[in-house]
């Protein structure tokens, strides 16, 4: 049974067209900032940095440092390159939630609230990753190639279905 009507395909159809203008436009005003101040605030500074502050952390003895966007210990050596960074998927989201029909307070708590969930769980990732390059080869393979990128991109959808359905039901009371 079809329950698409004319109105919901050519909604969908403007949505699905100023979601991927947007995040095209995004996406390549990101690009523009390779090698950039930007690229290393946001890669060394705000990605990588942190990353090491927490494995030193967690296990002092991984003597671990950051170095430009690098996690370097004796026992293993993480490079952290632009897209292993989640900003990707922070640019999906943000996009996805311009492109909604919500008020621009929603939107903006969506982007800011979701972004921090990405930025926290792609966090989470690097630090995985950095374990498994240390203690397990295979699979740091496996999770770097398929699993943790599906895992991030999935985070982000759960909390943009979250988001919207969340704004529907206050809409509808």
């Amino acid at each position: 049974m079809n329950t698409a009507t004319p109105k919901n395909t050519k909604v969908l159809a403007h949505y699905s067209a100023l979601f991927l203008t947007l995040f095209f436009f995004l996406q390549t005003l990101y690009q523009t900032s390779h090698d950039t101040a930007f690229e290393h605030l946001w890669i060394d500074s705000l990605t990588v940095l942190p990353s090491a502050n927490l494995i030193h952390w967690l296990t002092p003895n991984e003597r671990v440092s950051a170095q430009g966007h690098r996690l370097i210990s004796p026992y293993a050596r993480l490079s952290v390159l632009n897209g292993c960074e989640g900003t990707e998927v922070i640019l999906l989201l943000t996009a996805a939630l311009l492109a909604l029909r919500l008020d621009w307070r929603r939107k903006f708590l969506g982007i800011v609230l979701g972004g921090l969930l990405v930025y926290t769980a792609n966090q989470l990732r690097i630090i995985t990753l950095y374990y498994c390059l240390r203690f397990n080869r295979t699979l740091f393979d496996i999770l770097h190639g398929t699993v943790a990128p599906i895992a991030i991109i999935l985070i982000a959808v759960l909390f943009f279905v979250y988001w919207v359905s969340r704004g529907t039901a206050r809409r509808t009371v």
